[in-house]
């Protein structure tokens, strides 16, 4: 008996094609990075494109019924009816499971992409001047700090409007990221604004609005949040 072993070429087997959450985290942070921050009156960016194309295709086809939402405020938000204006899916809390079964591979793969400790970075970097005030440490710390995300789903269904405020504790910064179908609303979205003046707030208007991210279609606004941030 005689064992013949023979050489052969071998071939390298070929790579995996990235999954659905990595190529979403690939593409977002190369997007934040790409993009140039404003530092005044407190640091903050527009982004473009933030989702690779196919995967905001699948976000439209695939956005979760409504009866997966909860009502954020029923009592501050609602029509002639009683019924709910604005609600939210938290993504985070493991409402995914509130979504129906087709749906929830997509959303757990977004959720756990927003998540991701690349992305925090990114977004950090990107603001660390104003993320260090927010924290009480040097820029250069930043990124070494305790931090966790939270993603959820908001739906605002008819006249929603909020007056100028600053995001609060516990956030650290804030990412809205639109979902429209078209660019019918663009003039919505969100407004940044400044304190005026003391003798302009003497007269009831205490505030300066300087932006407004538009509501454009896979775009996100975003912005530190600190006590010079009001928003």
């Amino acid at each position: 008996m005689s064992t013949i072993v023979e050489a052969s070429p071998v071939r390298a087997p070929s790579a995996a094609a990235p999954s659905r959450r990595d190529r979403i985290v690939e593409h977002l942070v190369h997007c934040v990075q790409a993009t140039d921050a404003c530092d005044a009156p407190f640091q903050h960016a527009f982004f473009k494109d933030v989702f690779p194309g196919d995967v905001y295709g699948a976000i439209m086809t695939g956005l979760p019924e409504r009866s997966a939402y909860r009502p954020l405020n029923i009592k501050r938000w609602h029509n002639g009816k009683g019924e709910s204006t604005r609600d939210q899916l938290f993504l985070s809390e493991g409402e995914i499971a509130r979504i129906e079964p087709s749906k929830q591979d997509l959303w757990a793969d977004v959720t756990s992409a927003l998540e991701s400790d690349d992305v925090r970075r990114a977004v950090f970097t990107k603001f660390r001047h104003d993320v260090a005030i927010r924290l009480g440490c040097r820029p250069e710390d930043v990124l070494a700090q305790p931090m966790y995300p939270s993603v959820s789903l908001v739906r605002d269904f008819q006249d929603y409007r909020i007056k100028p405020h600053p995001d609060g504790q516990p956030r650290v910064v804030t990412m809205l990221f639109y979902l429209p179908h078209d660019t019918a609303q663009g003039d919505l979205g969100t407004s940044l604004y400044k304190k005026r003046p003391f003798v302009y707030r003497l007269i009831g208007r205490a505030f300066e609005e300087i932006k407004r991210f538009p509501f454009l279609s896979n775009s996100a606004g975003a912005f530190a949040v600190n006590d010079c941030a009001e928003r």
